[in-house]
């Protein structure tokens, strides 16, 4: 006897009365709308040969970029040597900010961890655009070294960038003033660490509401130190140095104060307010809330733009 073939069945008409009544279905196969959303499913990353990665590396950058096709396919790089210090665009890489978000990134696509190609993410910060300045700080730890650490910095250096790479230290991290307020909040309560701050401690204290056990100092760890500050010094330098505002292009999505310095948000708004134009290359998950706050990129518009390196991941995966 042959199979019977497909039949087609008609399509459910929603305004047609359903054939069995909900209410003589038994609940245990009647649907059921979840509770609680699904994440979609996890995009999987397309690792391409170098060649191949390149190329769409710089379709990419043609078709995003199109005010700066001119550079891209330009015959002829400009040597940073032959420029003054106001005649190109001004770059930072906060190397470990990068690497970090870089290495997240690969985590949650569940894919190998690859090393970041630098030269690939140096054609997307300069898009072959005259350059002043090129500046990397970064870390390393030489009981410790991390290989792909190292080779993102020695790549730096043979692209003409100038590395600032210091010795971690094996310290308490200080924490920021942000951190210990909401350090004193779960210990001693909102209300007494907003009265610690605006001078009312001591009654606190008499109360009983302060006095409490002091925090638990936090744990030795290998931390940077003066990696931020430099990178901070080096934009002031260019602010200061440059015959007339050009443009900045900041690695990095930390904006909050450093251990000695005010933070990059401060030094970006610095910038921003003696004419400076500042492109912002950061990673989603890394990026300080205050960079994207609507008051903040309304006050500065065009002059302040964000790029977000997920668009160019794939492009970024050394092969």
């Amino acid at each position: 006897m042959p199979f019977p073939g497909p039949v087609s069945l008609p399509a459910y008409q929603p305004h047609y009365p359903a054939t069995t009544p909900t209410q003589l279905v038994p609940r245990t196969v009647q649907p059921v709308a979840p509770r609680t959303p699904v994440p979609a499913p996890k995009a999987g990353l397309t690792i391409r040969p170098a060649i191949d990665r390149h190329f769409l590396h710089l379709q990419q950058l043609l078709h995003i970029f199109p005010e700066d096709r001119k550079w891209l396919v330009a015959p002829m790089q400009l040597l940073n040597s032959k420029l003054s210090a106001g005649a190109g665009i001004h770059i930072f890489v906060d190397a470990s900010n990068i690497l970090i978000g870089f290495r997240d990134k690969l985590k949650y696509a569940r894919t190998q961890l690859f090393d970041l190609s630098f030269d690939s993410l140096a054609l997307l910060l300069e898009r072959r655009r005259p350059v002043a300045r090129r500046v990397l700080a970064g870390s390393s730890r030489k009981t410790s070294p991390l290989p792909f650490v190292d080779a993102f910095i020695t790549k730096a250096e043979e692209v003409g960038y100038e590395n600032n790479v210091y010795e971690q230290v094996y310290k308490e991290k200080e924490l920021t003033d942000r951190q210990r307020f909401f350090r004193d909040v779960d210990r001693i309560g909102y209300k007494a660490a907003v009265a610690r701050r605006s001078g009312g401690e001591s009654s606190d204290s008499e109360t009983g509401a302060a006095a409490v056990t002091p925090a638990a100092p936090s744990p030795m760890k290998w931390v940077e130190q003066g990696v931020d500050e430099n990178l901070h010094l080096k934009m002031c330098q260019s602010i200061l140095d440059a015959d007339e505002p050009a443009t900045m292009v900041l690695a990095t999505g930390d904006g909050a104060a450093a251990e000695y310095s005010d933070g990059f948000l401060a030094h970006v708004e610095r910038a921003l307010k003696r004419g400076w134009t500042v492109e912002l290359v950061s990673w989603k998950q890394q990026i300080n809330g205050g960079y994207t706050k609507k008051k903040w990129q309304a006050k500065w518009g065009a002059k302040f733009k964000v790029i977000f390196l997920d668009d160019f991941v794939e492009s970024l995966i050394e092969t």
